[in-house]
């Protein structure tokens, strides 16, 4: 009898390790063709624009905030998201394959741990777990597996801070159930450990005590005042933890400025900003349910309200007052299906722009809250499934996750590189949406087209900074200088600590050959974001130029194709695409002659990158002898004679660097190393 209850046993392993392994692969299937995928919209900022994850020795100062996404693309504190991009960083370079290949690992990890964590929420107290229930836990985590609405967190390197956060969160949900059920208190350290590391990925995660407690009220015997009395240190301790993480996010970037310009409700008033968001309710239901349609970017793409009495505000109420008397109308039947859509309402609170943000919604804010969706699944399956039906509804499931993958997979093609991706949402309204349209049409020339986009960004919201900064580089091409600085210097004062304006009025300077303006301005991005797209170089060419009484005029279209140049090249440069980034050095070499020494220097250390030495000190040397001045020049060659074995020119070269320019502490180290 025990041998037979063994082996029961024994075979029920077996089965659900089956389902583990069978629903991983799965995930990971459905996003193979991520892998070839490249670097898209934001990606630019936060991970070739992030030179600090190219060291490991970042990583500490990620939790205090000397590094982090503060200095890359706002007011954010996700320190664990940036030391995992400077782990990936470690591991295979700026190349985008690794980074893809950690976002669908963090997936696949997730559906394990959607796997567990309904194991855990439908399995009796006493362990034992029937054949239906395996096969409703499974087919709960196979559709969160493959849902399109995932592709966003998992395609897009900078999804990752939903995914990841998700995975401690689903973590710290699993241990809190254990706890509830074993009282251990290594399972409290564990639901403590990962709700921090959730809170440190993205500041979704602080909705986590309210999904526990409503777990609890609802599906964990909350109806006994001693079960919620003997949870209340639980409870203490969580909030706690949420508090004084709130505090030490404020104190760590309470000094760094509120770019308020950037909020989507910036200049609407609170009724607005409350109707406006309510019509992303019903959006979002309707993309977890039906998630066809997808878009890149929401914002603009509902309009605003802000009257009770419009059409959307209606909608959007009825809609919501009829899920929560559903929920409310089944939960004594079906609690399970109640708690699943009072989860949805609230782990989308931290961006129902309650406190501002930039964003007006995105799906990638539907990681979290996509599990309930697995939950309906396992609870319609455990509840109307018997010997009749089981085939049905596992035939429908199973069609249901078919068609789900088959758009997950179509889905990933459309991130494959910026012009598929911006052209996906051609159809669709949206601020961001049209200036990409518009970039597109820019760098094809098509200028006519470009301005119609750029002006239907500016129309559904005015404060658009790169509309107006595109705007009016677009007239300085047709050479029209008062419309030109006009875009662009207002998009300056929309946000005066953003580079990009900056350098366009610097370019829009030069080209009708005021370098003296030309020459503050990018002195101004020098105290913002030095070198911002190679501006330290330009800064000196002008200033040599300015020596030297030179006096070279090039039309506005020109000035624009040598921006554009020096920006992919170090683009290419950035993501080891060194053969191209060297082709593109030397058509600016033509273009620009002025600007020789900085391109030499740019070509060497391209070279120096590969290891070729002799072919780096070649152009290093043609910078210094173009300027003689040049000291990061000077110290890249400094650099080469001391892979080639040659200390003393090395230290000659690092001198040189050091007499030209007594600041530059690279220089000044490297002398030290060598001495």
């Amino acid at each position: 009898m025990q041998k037979n209850t063994h082996v029961k046993k024994s075979q029920k392993k077996k089965k659900v390790f089956l389902f583990y392994l069978f629903v991983g692969l799965i995930s990971f299937a459905v996003y193979v063709n991520a892998l070839s995928d490249g670097f898209v919209f934001d990606d630019e900022s936060v991970v070739l624009g992030d030179p600090s994850i190219e060291h490991l020795s970042n990583i500490p100062k990620y939790f205090t905030a000397q590094e982090g996404f503060h200095k890359v693309i706002g007011r954010y504190y996700r320190p664990v998201i940036s030391a995992s991009y400077a782990i990936d960083y470690a591991i295979g370079g700026l190349k985008p394959f690794g980074f893809h290949l950690t976002n669908i690992i963090i997936h696949v990890i997730n559906t394990l741990l959607v796997f567990k964590l309904l194991l855990l929420i439908f399995s009796p107290k006493d362990g034992k777990k029937s054949k239906t229930l395996l096969y409703a836990v499974f087919f709960g985590a196979l559709i969160f597996a493959v849902h399109p609405i995932h592709t966003e967190a998992v395609t897009w390197v900078s999804g990752r801070t939903d995914s990841l956060s998700f995975t401690f969160f689903a973590a710290a949900f699993i241990y809190y159930i254990k706890y509830s059920r074993e009282n251990k208190s290594v399972n409290l350290f564990f639901i403590l450990f990962f709700y921090i590391l959730s809170l440190l990925s993205k500041e979704m995660a602080i909705t986590f005590p309210l999904v526990v407690i409503l777990y609890d009220l609802m599906l964990n015997e909350g109806y006994k005042k001693e079960f919620i009395r003997s949870r209340l240190n639980i409870y203490s301790i969580l909030a706690a933890v949420s508090v004084l993480y709130l505090f030490l996010r404020w104190l760590i970037l309470k000094d760094i400025p509120q770019r308020e310009t950037y909020f989507y409700f910036y200049h609407k008033d609170f009724l607005t900003a409350f109707l406006t968001m309510l019509q992303t309710i019903p959006l979002y239901f309707r993309l977890l349910v039906f998630p066809v349609g997808l878009l890149y970017h929401y914002n603009g793409y509902l309009p605003y309200i802000s009257s009770f009495a419009s059409i959307g505000a209606i909608y959007s109420i009825i809609f919501i007052l009829f899920a929560l008397a559903v929920a409310l109308f089944i939960f004594k039947k079906i609690p399970m299906i109640s708690y699943a859509v009072l989860i949805v309402f609230i782990t989308l609170l931290p961006v129902m722009n309650i406190v501002p943000t930039m964003n007006f919604m995105a799906e990638r804010f539907l990681y979290i809250p996509s599990i309930s969706l697995s939950l309906v699944i396992a609870v319609i399956i455990i509840k109307f499934s018997n010997e009749k039906t089981k085939q049905v509804l596992y035939s429908l499931v199973i069609v249901l996750a078919a068609f789900y993958a088959f758009l997950t997979y179509q889905r990933n093609f459309d991130w494959k590189d910026n012009k598929s991706l911006f052209l996906s949402a051609d159809d669709k309204p949206g601020t961001v949406i049209y200036v990409n349209i518009g970039n597109i049409y820019a760098n094809s020339h098509e200028y006519d087209k470009a301005e119609v986009y750029y002006r239907k960004a500016i129309q559904l919201k005015n404060e658009t900074l790169l509309a107006n900064t595109n705007l009016g580089k677009l007239f300085l091409i047709k050479g029209n200088f008062d419309s030109a600085y006009y875009y662009m210097y207002k998009s300056y004062k929309l946000d005066t600590l953003s580079p990009e304006p900056m350098l366009a009025l610097a370019q829009l300077y030069e080209s009708n050959n005021m370098l003296s303006d030309a020459v503050k301005w990018l002195e101004k991005i020098q105290t913002v974001k030095p070198d911002y797209m190679n501006s330290a170089s330009t800064l000196e060419q002008i200033k040599q130029k300015l020596q030297t009484g030179g006096n070279e005029i090039r039309s506005p279209e020109e000035s624009l194709k040598i921006t554009r140049l020096e920006t992919d090249s170090y683009k290419n440069y950035k993501e080891k695409n060194y053969d191209k980034a060297i082709e593109e050095l030397n058509e600016l070499i033509e273009l620009n002659p002025s600007g020789k020494a900085g391109y030499y220097n740019n070509i060497g250390i391209s070279y120096l990158e590969r290891d070729m030495l002799k072919e780096a000190k070649e152009f290093f040397e043609k910078a210094v002898a173009e300027n003689k001045d040049f000291s990061t020049a000077h110290n890249n060659l400094g650099n080469v004679y001391e892979k080639m074995g040659d200390r003393e020119k090395a230290k000659e070269s690092f001198q040189k660097a050091l007499d030209t320019d007594p600041d530059n502490q690279t220089a000044k180290d490297n002398l030290n190393k060598l001495k």
